[in-house]
């Protein structure tokens, strides 16, 4: 008898200890999937549009790296708020070299803030692989348009300068409205001949009303030197 009660015992005990083995491992497996669930994801585009045409795509190289430039209009008569905007860089041979659907990119690498209705737009990724051509794909806004007006700044002209980092632009931006900017994003392209020879982004960590102009820098991959240069900074903060 005593044999018996002692090896149902065991018995007893293995099976708690079994039972409580597969209860942590479903806890484990239910917090990896709320984390997963949770993490960053690749962006995607499951629906093109139609809306903003992609007119024109520049690739560009010098010894500081790769860019490309996508100008793109707005065709519609409404103000598009975080476009998100897809490209695939490939090579000569066909083979992918950058995209930028990472998770977790930086926001202007992959979506631009604030395209006005028929407005052309030049936006610049400056953190590209080398290739010779791309396919570029444009998604759907993924925040509505204010209903008030727009924040008003002023972009001072650009001055040409260089320093050990290369030839670059530099100037001010001046905020004229109440609503402070963070993480602004200057695009500059730089056309001569009618082309575009070189491009580049600045950033302004925070514009703010009433306070003094920031000075912005914009390093170029290109040569930018005695080229007309165009700089476009959309809001990235509405209300």
């Amino acid at each position: 008898m005593r044999r018996c009660f002692l090896a149902l015992g065991l018995a007893v005990t293995a099976g708690f200890t079994l039972t409580a083995c597969q209860s942590t491992q479903d806890k484990a497996a239910e917090i990896q999937a709320r984390a997963q669930a949770s993490a960053p994801k690749p962006l995607v585009i499951p629906k093109p549009n139609k809306d903003v045409k992609v007119l024109d795509t520049t690739l560009l190289h010098d010894q500081n790296g790769d860019a490309i430039v996508v100008s793109l209009k707005n065709e519609s008569n409404q103000t598009l708020v975080n476009v998100p905007i897809l490209i695939d860089v490939k090579d000569a041979k066909g083979t992918t070299t950058y995209k930028n659907d990472t998770a977790g990119l930086d926001f202007a690498l992959n979506h631009i803030a604030l395209i006005k209705p028929g407005e052309t737009f030049y936006w610049v990724n400056d953190q590209i692989e080398q290739g010779t051509k791309a396919k570029v794909t444009v998604g759907q806004p993924e925040a509505h348009a204010p209903k008030g007006p727009l924040p008003e700044y002023v972009v001072s002209p650009p001055r040409a300068a260089s320093d050990f980092s290369g030839p670059k632009v530099r100037g001010t931006v001046t905020n004229k409205s109440k609503i402070d900017q963070s993480h602004l994003i200057l695009f500059a392209v730089a056309r001569s001949g009618g082309k575009i020879v070189a491009a580049g982004r600045g950033q302004i960590k925070a514009l703010k009303y009433g306070s003094r102009p920031s000075p912005y820098n914009i390093y170029f991959i290109g040569d930018p030197r005695g080229a007309d240069v165009q700089i476009q900074a959309p809001p990235t903060t509405l209300q």
